[in-house]
């Protein structure tokens, strides 16, 4: 009996299978093309890197591409002198950014928010930044710390070499990051203050609250979920995008400025070494994945309180 309608049960399913796909068939087509552009831009690109990092495949060396096991992540964890300080070096870039969007990009949109003289205006020239071409930004703010011609020193009276002193490298970089970034975080978060009710300020203010108490304990308790999704999103792209650095510094001087991003295009399409380099993106590839599995566990976990 119970095989009967096991049979049945499944006999059933089929026919719902089926009959959804006649009665849908039109929206699977629409999203086929999407389906198709991660299998073979995003999935297969994967799957390969993954496969090369277990190889000696080189462009330089005619009988390369052997399997070779876990060699390339041995060399890398315990033999390159140059990987443990670009996992440092990216942590700083990434989490360096991030941090400081967030602490400029909440008083950005405050003030955004605000019944403003001209406030269109203003909300249009923050997305400046954000719509800008990556490499004509890079080009722009290489021009502005240039040692010998740049603007900046013509204007401070000095003669810094602002991307070639290490002093003065790391805060030049975060800064033109911030830059970039700020209008992203800021529009976020000004969208997740006009979705908070007046209402609620209005009844603080007639409790007595004043403008830091309203904030602290209406404004960021609202805006908790969009810091933490958005915040999630900028340390992901961050974390991937290299090309700020490679514009403004090419990584060097030496090594200072490289990332992990870098350090994959340098060992890739610089030395040709195809396996050296997939070991790379494999192993920043399973840092980010350690890290947003912690963030989103921390984020549910505050989120189920």
């Amino acid at each position: 009996m119970d095989q009967v309608k096991k049979t049945e049960y499944t006999m059933t399913k089929k026919t719902l299978a089926k009959r959804d796909m006649r009665t849908n068939w039109f929206f699977y087509w629409m999203i086929l093309p999407t389906i198709l552009y991660l299998l073979i831009f995003q999935i297969y690109p994967i799957l390969e890197s993954v496969r090369l990092s277990f190889t000696d495949l080189s462009f330089l060396k005619p009988k390369s591409g052997k399997f070779i096991g876990l060699r390339n992540y041995q060399r890398l964890l315990f033999e390159d002198p140059n990987f443990w300080p670009l996992v440092k070096n990216s942590m700083l870039w990434v989490f360096g950014s991030t941090i400081l969007q967030y602490l400029f990009a909440i008083p950005a949109a405050l003030i955004l928010n605000q019944k403003l003289k001209g406030r269109g205006l203003w909300r249009g020239l923050m997305m400046v930044p954000w719509v800008t071409p990556v490499i004509i930004m890079g080009l722009i703010w290489k021009w502005i710390l240039d040692g010998d011609y740049g603007i900046l020193n013509y204007v401070l009276g000095m003669k810094t070499v602002w991307l070639g002193d290490k002093s003065t490298i790391w805060p030049c970089l975060l800064f033109v990051s911030l830059w970039k970034g700020l209008p992203y975080a800021t529009l976020m978060i000004l969208s997740g203050l006009q979705g908070i009710s007046v209402d609620l300020y209005e009844a603080a203010y007639v409790d007595g609250g004043n403008a830091f108490q309203r904030f602290r304990y209406i404004t960021l308790p609202l805006l908790k979920p969009v810091l933490m999704v958005t915040a999630l999103t900028s340390i992901v792209q961050t974390w991937t995008k290299f090309e700020v650095i490679w514009v403004l510094t090419g990584g060097g001087p030496g090594y200072t400025t490289s990332t992990l991003p870098t350090y994959i295009y340098s060992k890739s399409f610089v030395m040709y070494d195809m396996g050296g380099g997939s070991a790379v993106s494999v192993l920043a590839m399973l840092i980010m994945m350690v890290f947003i599995a912690m963030y989103l566990k921390v984020y549910y976990r505050n989120e189920e309180v």
